[in-house]
Order: C-alpha cells, then sequence, then structure tokens
C-alpha cells in the first residue's frame, strides 16, 4: 500500500546506500523521512567519436548522451556525455581521470563537477528547503508534487519545534578545554526549560539523548555549536565509552568524532574565519555563532534565503553570502540546459593602457561640505547597482558579445557592446530577488501588524545581503559567471545615472551637499517632503530607475578628517530626521571593535544632542552633552566601568604567530594559545588595555583570562573615549585640547603627562 501526505521539505542529504533522503515536516507536527533514487552526474565534452570511447572505457558505470549548451554564447546545445556517480568526490576522482586522458591533445572538458550534490538535486527536481508539497509513496518508489512556489511573497513557515542548548563545564583552568567535565546541560523549547546537572558525566550526556528524542525537535539553536560545543560533547562522550549514544539527530547515526576543518577566507577586505560544522542529520543545527544570516536576519531571513538560491538551510546559514549567490546562477544555468564550468571560463578582454585608465574607476561620489545642515533630505537609488546588471543585461556572456559587434546597446565612456540576441545568466537570476525584497520593504513600511513587519524586515534584510554581493561577484575571479569587464560596465552606468541625477537635482533648484555611489543629500529651504518626493518620482521616471525618499534631517554633521581637517569623509556622518529617528555612519558608534562603554556613552550624547530642532539649537545642548562626556570620564578615572565594558574586538588578520609587530590583537591571541586555546586567522579575540607593562609599551589581556582583581588602564580608555567624541563633535568645535588635558591632570594631579 502507497502512503500520501502533504508537509514542507525540511532537510535532504545524499546517503551512502546512492539515495537521497528528505525529510519532511507534515501539518500533523511530525516528520517522516522519504529515500529516493537518485545520482549526482558530471558532463563530458569532446567529439563524438572520443566521446564514444570515453563511454566504451567507463562501461561499469551508467551514463547517457544529453544535448547541453556547453558555452553561454553557444548558438544551440552540443552533443555530451552524461555520467552518474556516486558524490562529490567521485564526481571529483573521475573528473581528474578523464582529463588525465586528455592531458596532451584537450579532447576532453569536464563540466557540473562540483556542484553540491544536494544543490543538484534541487535544481534537478525544481525543488527547494521549506517547499510545500505532496508526497506519495507506492512500491518504494517517491512522487513529489510541489504545491508552493519559489516566487511566492507571502507564505508561511512551517511549525516549527525549535530547541536551545547551553552547556557548562567545570573547568579548574581560565580556558576550558576538551578535557574537563561536564558540569550541566540546559535545554530550552517553547518556554521549558531543563537542567541535567545530576549523575556522572555519561549519565548527563545520555540524558540529553533521550530529552531531544522525547522533544523531536526540528531546529536545534547553539551558541559556537560548531566550534565548541558539539566537539566538546563528542570528546567526552568518547572519553566515557557512550560516543555510540550520542545520538542527537533524526537518523539512528551518533555524533562523529571526525570534524570537518575550518578555513579562513578573504571577503570584501576582511579575514573571515568559518569552523566546520555539525550536521544533525533529519533535524537543523544552526549556529548564531557560525553564521551571518541567524545572527543578523533570524530564521525568516534563512528561510528567504534558502527558498529563492535552492541551497539547503543547514548550508546556508554557514556557507557565505556569495555562495548563496552562485547557487541561484547555478539553478539558473540548471534550467536553461546550460553545463556548469569547473573552473572560471571568461578571461579578462585585453585593454590598451589609456582603456584601463578609463575603464578603472569605480564608483562615482561627490564629496560632502563638512559641517552642519539643515533642510537636508536623503534619496537612494533602491539596489541600484543589481538594477542595473539586470535592466542593462549586463554579464561575463552579453558584455563585449561576439555576436553582437554592432549592438545599439553600449556602455558609456568605454562604447562596449552589449548583447542584444540573449539574456545574460546573471540578470535573469536577479529579477526575482529584486521583485521580492522591493516588495518586502513596501510591505514592511504599509502593514500595521507588528510581527508581520518584522518578518518582512528580516526577509528584505537577507536579500539585501545577497544583491550587494552580486555586483561585487560580477568581477570576482573565481565566480562561474562573472566576468571583469562586466563588473567595470556595471559601474560605468552607475557614473552614468549618479551624474544624471545631481543635473536635474540642480535644473529644480536643490543644491547638492554630498553624493556616493547610489545616494544623494539634497538641501533646498522650506521644501517639503512632497517636494523631494516630487523629484524622486521625476528621477525615477527619467532614468527608469527604483529610488526612494529616506527623510529630511532636521540637521546632519558631515566630518571631516582626523588626519586632514579640511579633507572631507565620504562616509562619516550623523544627523536626527524630522521624525526623530537618528543615523550614524562611520563613527565609533559603528564599529564592531568599539567598547561597550565608549558605545553607551555616545549613544547618550547622540540622544542628548537630538533634542535640537535646528543647527542653532545644538549650541544650547553643549552643556549638557559634554556633561556626558565628563561623567562617563569620571567613572573610567574612579575606576568603576565593569571590565566586561570594557572589552575590544578584533578580528586576527593572520594567524597569531605570523604577526611582527605587537599589536594588542596578537598578544591576546598568543595569550590564548599559551592556556591552550588556538585562534585561526578571521577569528575575533577580545581583551582590554591593562596597566601591565611589556616590550611595546602597553599590556593586553585577553577577555576569557581576566580576572577579578584585574586593572585596566584608565589613561588609555580616556585616550579613546575623547577620540571617539572629538571625532564626533570636530564640526561643532566643542573640544579643545585644552579640556583634554585637563582630564589627564585630573589623574596625574599637577605631575606633567605626555600626550601623544
Amino acid at each position: 500500500m502507497g502512503q500520501k501526505f502533504e508537509g514542507w521539505l525540511l532537510d535532504l542529504y545524499y546517503n551512502q546506500n546512492g539515495k537521497m533522503a528528505l525529510w519532511i515536516k507534515r501539518k500533523d507536527n511530525t516528520c517522516v523521512k522519504l529515500m529516493e533514487d537518485w545520482s549526482p552526474s558530471i558532463y563530458v565534452t569532446g567529439s563524438e567519436s572520443n566521446l564514444t570511447r570515453l563511454a566504451q572505457r567507463l562501461y561499469a558505470r551508467r551514463w547517457e548522451f544529453a544535448e547541453k549548451f556547453v558555452k553561454l554564447n553557444d548558438p544551440k546545445p552540443s552533443r555530451t556525455l552524461r555520467i552518474y556517480t556516486r558524490n562529490i568526490n567521485d564526481s571529483k576522482e573521475l573528473a581528474d581521470y578523464i582529463l588525465s586522458l586528455s592531458v596532451w591533445d584537450g579532447r576532453y572538458a569536464v563540466y557540473n563537477v562540483d556542484v553540491p550534490t544536494s544543490q543538484s538535486f534541487l535544481y534537478e527536481k525544481d525543488l527547494f528547503p521549506l517547499a510545500f508539497l505532496e508526497a506519495e509513496t507506492i512500491n518504494g518508489q517517491v512522487n513529489l508534487q510541489i504545491r508552493d512556489s519559489v516566487e511566492r511573497l507571502d507564505y508561511e513557515l512551517p511549525p516549527l519545534e525549535i530547541l536551545s542548548l547551553e552547556i557548562n563545564v567545570a573547568s579548574k583552568c581560565r580556558i576550558p578545554s576538551f578535557r574537563d567535565e561536564l558540569d550541566w546541560v540546559k535545554i530550552k523549547n517553547d518556554g521549558y526549560t531543563a537542567q541535567i546537572d545530576w549523575g556522572s558525566e555519561a549519565e548527563k550526556l545520555q540524558k540529553l539523548v533521550v530529552y531531544v528524542k522525547e522533544l523531536d525537535p526540528d531546529v536545534i539553536l547553539t551558541e559556537n555549536g560548531d566550534s565548541f560545543l558539539f566537539p566538546y560533547l563528542v570528546r567526552r562522550a568518547l572519553a566515557n565509552g557512550v560516543l555510540g549514544e550520542l545520538v542527537l539527530g533524526r537518523e539512528d547515526i551518533s555524533l562523529s568524532a571526525k570534524q570537518r576543518p575550518g578555513r579562513s577566507y578573504w571577503s570584501y577586505n576582511r579575514v573571515y574565519y568559518r569552523p566546520g560544522s555539525y550536521r544533525l542529520l533529519g533535524r537543523l543545527h544552526l549556529d548564531v555563532k557560525n553564521g551571518l544570516l541567524v545572527d543578523d536576519c533570524g530564521l525568516e531571513g534563512l528561510a528567504e534565503v534558502a527558498r529563492i538560491c535552492r541551497i539547503p538551510l543547514h548550508e546556508a546559514s554557514r556557507g557565505t553570502i556569495g555562495s548563496s549567490m552562485t547557487s541561484i546562477q547555478l539553478y539558473q544555468a540548471f534550467k536553461d540546459g546550460y553545463l556548469i564550468p569547473w573552473r572560471k571560463a571568461e578571461p579578462e578582454g585585453l585593454k590598451s593602457a589609456r582603456e584601463l585608465i578609463i575603464a578603472d574607476r569605480g564608483g562615482f561620489y561627490y564629496e560632502p561640505i563638512v559641517g552642519v545642515h539643515d533642510h537636508v533630505g536623503e534619496i537612494d537609488f533602491s539596489s541600484l547597482y543589481p538594477t542595473l546588471m539586470l535592466k542593462k543585461n549586463l554579464s561575463a556572456e552579453t558584455v563585449r558579445c561576439d555576436c553582437c559587434p554592432n549592438s545599439t546597446l553600449r556602455v558609456p565612456e568605454l562604447d562596449y557592446n552589449i548583447c542584444q540576441k540573449r539574456r545574460g545568466i546573471v540578470p535573469k537570476s536577479l529579477e526575482l530577488l529584486l521583485k521580492k525584497k522591493a516588495y518586502y520593504k513596501r510591505m514592511k513600511k504599509e502593514t500595521r501588524d507588528l510581527k508581520l513587519r518584522e518578518i518582512y524586515n528580516r526577509r528584505q534584510a537577507a536579500l539585501k545581503w545577497v544583491l550587494v554581493c552580486a555586483f561585487g561577484y560580477l568581477g570576482y575571479r573565481n565566480a562561474r559567471f562573472g566576468k571583469i569587464d562586466a563588473h567595470i560596465a556595471t559601474c560605468a552606468f552607475a557614473r552614468e545615472v549618479l551624474q544624471k541625477a545631481v543635473y536635474l537635482v540642480e535644473e529644480n533648484g536643490f543644491r547638492l551637499i554630498h553624493g556616493i555611489v547610489d545616494g544623494l543629500w539634497l538641501r533646498k529651504p522650506d521644501a517639503t517632503e512632497e517636494d523631494f518626493q516630487e523629484l524622486c518620482n521625476l528621477i525615477q521616471d527619467r532614468l527608469d530607475l527604483p529610488i526612494d525618499f529616506e527623510g529630511i534631517y532636521r540637521w546632519i554633521v558631515f566630518l571631516p578628517s582626523k588626519i586632514r581637517p579640511n579633507v572631507p569623509v565620504l562616509n562619516r556622518y550623523y544627523g536626527v530626521f524630522q521624525d526623530g529617528r537618528i543615523k550614524v555612519r562611520g563613527l565609533a558608534l559603528r564599529r564592531h571593535d568599539t567598547p561597550r562603554f565608549i558605545k553607551q556613552c555616545m549613544t547618550e550624547m547622540l540622544g542628548e544632542m537630538a533634542k535640537a530642532e535646528a543647527p542653532a539649537d545644538l549650541q544650547t545642548q553643549r552643556e549638557s552633552v559634554l556633561a556626558i562626556l565628563y561623567k562617563y570620564i569620571g567613572m573610567l578615572r574612579d575606576t568603576q566601568v565593569p571590565t566586561e565594558d570594557l572589552i575590544i574586538q578584533k578580528v586576527l588578520s593572520k594567524s597569531p604567530s605570523k604577526y611582527k609587530h605587537h599589536v594588542m590583537q596578537a598578544l591576546a591571541a598568543k595569550q590564548l594559545n599559551t592556556e591552550g586555546l588556538k585562534l585561526e586567522a578571521g577569528e575575533t579575540v577580545g581583551y582590554i588595555i591593562t596597566n601591565d607593562r611589556c616590550r611595546d609599551g602597553r599590556s593586553v589581556i585577553a577577555a576569557q583570562l581576566i580576572e577579578s582583581d584585574i586593572e585596566y588602564n584608565v589613561e588609555e580608555y580616556i585616550r579613546l573615549l575623547w577620540d571617539a567624541a572629538s571625532t564626533m563633535l570636530e564640526p561643532l568645535d566643542w573640544l579643545s585640547d585644552d579640556l583634554y588635558k585637563r582630564e589627564f591632570q585630573k589623574i596625574h594631579g599637577n605631575k606633567q603627562t605626555t600626550l601623544s
């Protein structure tokens, strides 16, 4: 007899038996596992005779001929050889073997080699995570009928059971290690809390397994679950001889003592670190400290990206935003019948020196007018770069294509031709992202339901991350469908758009105060919101690009460089909108490495300044604002600040041993290494500055090693606080060196203090 039911696709993975395991969350809140016969495959291209010989050589494998587009600019599909494999490792080994047969003559090329197995399944079946579907099993065969669409704008997530997991280690040292015994385990589930703190260590672990099995959660939520919690539980289970019983997934498989190693990688001028992940088969393990989307956008944002990019939730929560962007492009290629290159196939076109000077200009900007301004309105192009890529058909295969040298679509300044015969992979993959983001952003403003507003906000924020990455990946050297020519073409169009917008602005009586890439700050005395909105409508009609009116500022301050006071800084400003909203960019308040204490001081100062209705009123707030600053300085001077509020968080740009100078984060990381905690490039280290001296004249102590009797460096923290405040107040001329010296004299009495 067959079985038929409806539910949501919760999890999927390829098992060792050569089948795809699918976990369906049913409407009755139960979860069922289905097994579907399916195998990944790679494709080989070459002459038909060579492909036939290769197929005969691979007699032990299943294969077939298939018609596919090989290159993005191919006018028609070609005959290729499709070879079924066991998993992604088998695919790579087979691909290497095939290429070794043609090392001298290059008669074979391989494709679709390193596409993740689960994603290949989703692409081929046109499925996506959390899709609502109808499943039927007949004689062991699975039939899936999707009753959902990735294009749906309003959809409900399944009723997921979420369990939070937390542990405490009975450590005798300052840094917990895998050798320390488990003190207690705490689980939280829908208002229910249980703490397992009795019995032997083995009994605590066994009881945890029982709790998880009885509560049967769909999601297990942790902090540092990948980097410490699960590796620790595995080590303690191994030490107590109960590793085989440590089953926390829905499969009867215990957690493995082998963990995929972490990796450091470079992205957007910063090093990041991703620890190896722990997979709970049949459940979702979400580590809020090992994933940008979960931490910033919650489950709603993660689900939106997983659905639209067709990438399993477990992978979407941990992968880079670039991997999600790549996934939606890979799906588009699958859908259109294109093969996926194993390595980047599009080289940069040759350019003359003059052409390079014109092309390599990046974004355009107008320097801000330093100082305090009133009646300034802010307007922003909505997702300008991705929108240009969509509307102008900018993709690796369309910019400077061979088929349309005389195209009427040209790149400004560069005169590159743009294809008129085909629509690019990149624009097609962006269309739905832009449509859904615009809808969620609009509904966030229109809906009165606070819960629904938060859902819309998280979804649009998650899509914004993907869209931001889309432009960068267009010029990334390893992007499958990227090409630097398309990247610089996008920049050229953006420069043209900004210049045309400024012309319309000035033509309508507005003065440009600042402009950068996709945003403009404009001043016009007595201009109303309606006037600004009419301007936005005019720009949108003339340029055919969406633009948003952010609001009018009561006052806004554009700041100069700290090194050169007469030079403005492009993205350092703060101001207060007419509705009381405060906007801050480029200040210490927004930096991740600023101590909480300094952020609290600046927030309080800005809150006091926000009471001013106009620039002239700011002067009346001077004494009260400075009183806040002096209050916080006094707290530092009197050592009344908790050390946890003074922790500075820094990202390691390299391994601690590779630092040549005694920078503070390297010193702190080396202290942790001495205690047994090894940090890698891309990881964050916290520390406070102390009074103890070392060879470089300063000293720090790592946050994990702080003890109750530690003394922080009062003078250094006052310097940091003063520097943050003076940067913010520079155009107001409220602070002076005399005031600075006076504060230090309160520390040292009449003793002369060198101020550097």
